[in-house]
């Protein structure tokens, strides 16, 4: 496995939950406490959100380089969130308004999370960078796993250098994401997911999915695979346990799985349900972030306020022995 990838599905994770953000579906008006939203799957209770909407940038307009700060009392489903205080201005739908995940009112941008460290970062804004940094291995069986170990730092950048509210919050922002990656372990490198047709009933035997190119080459019968459990579904509500598919037929527009064994859980398509394949060949077994170091660092001839944080991970490389030469 390419360390890029690694370094890609680590930036993939911090985007997804640092700068969770999604729409607002109903129009949010000056003393509203409970928000209508898309999919409020990567906000929980106490979180701070910032208001906003796509005029923030159009001169003229009443949100021109405005927006507003609120607090999560609670995520009520997957549609609503329940703020703990009235909304003080109108966010309209008609003018694209979205609510997104911060820390100590200042948030992290997708556009600052970078692919490798830089020698300029925005000095008035959060940033991140993903840098690759070693790989090593060692043998643990024979024959032939190959342990494998990827190095990668994650620097931390935050604003503010002279003031004690910037140290907070980037130690706020360097904490979180040693949570984060902390909460995924088993880094998803390469499994593949569907989302479901219809909603999956508590005891049912089948699973409805699209028919589509790309589900039938990964979505297959287990009988044929040496790793049976492979299969997962989920919803904003929970997961089920591993099992795996007996038989695939097409009805119509969709492919109905026969799987075993069944649940007692309803997985909805309200709730964003998915099929997940845990890919047999990218497997993360262990990772964890083993150090964290606090300060500030020197970007060119200015000083900057910065966290290190040190990730490992670890995959099996399978050989097969002997080993034979492309003409043998």
């Amino acid at each position: 496995m390419a360390i890029e990838i690694i370094n890609d599905a680590i930036i993939d994770v911090i985007k997804k939950n640092m700068i969770a953000k999604t729409n607002v579906t109903a129009n949010i008006t000056s003393g509203d406490v409970i928000i209508n939203v898309y999919n409020s799957f990567q906000f929980s209770s106490n979180q701070e959100i910032v208001l906003i909407d796509y005029n923030y940038n159009t001169e003229g307009n009443a949100h021109y380089q405005i927006f507003e700060y609120a607090k999560i009392l609670e995520v009520n489903n997957t549609t609503a969130i329940t703020l703990t205080d009235p909304v003080v201005g109108n966010w309209l739908v008609s003018d694209g308004a979205f609510i997104q995940k911060t820390i100590g009112h200042a948030p992290l941008y997708e556009n600052n999370v970078f692919y490798g460290d830089r020698e300029v970062i925005p000095f008035d804004q959060m940033s991140v960078a993903v840098e690759p940094v070693s790989l090593s291995n060692e043998w643990i069986y024979i024959q032939g796993g190959l342990s494998e170990e990827y190095r990668i730092k994650i620097l931390v950048y935050g604003r503010d250098i002279k003031f004690e509210d910037g140290r907070r919050i980037l130690d706020r922002y360097s904490d979180s994401i040693y949570q984060l990656l902390l909460n995924n372990i088993h880094l998803e490198v390469d499994n593949y997911h569907t989302s479901l047709s219809v909603n999956y009933t508590a005891g049912s035997t089948t699973i409805t999915i699209p028919d589509t190119a790309e589900n039938r080459k990964y979505i297959t019968e287990s009988g044929a695979s040496p790793y049976p459990y492979e299969y997962q579904m989920q919803d904003n509500e929970g997961a089920s346990c591993w099992f795996h598919i007996t038989n695939i037929a097409t009805v119509g527009s969709t492919m109905v799985l026969t799987i075993n064994p069944t649940f007692n859980s309803t997985f909805r398509v309200s709730d964003f349900a998915i099929l997940k394949k845990w890919s047999t060949i990218e497997y993360i077994y262990d990772s964890r972030i083993d150090s964290v170091t606090y300060g500030v660092v020197s970007k060119g001839s200015a000083f900057v306020r910065a966290s290190e944080l040190s990730w490992f991970g670890k995959k099996v490389n399978e050989h097969r022995f002997p080993q034979k030469s492309n003409r043998i």
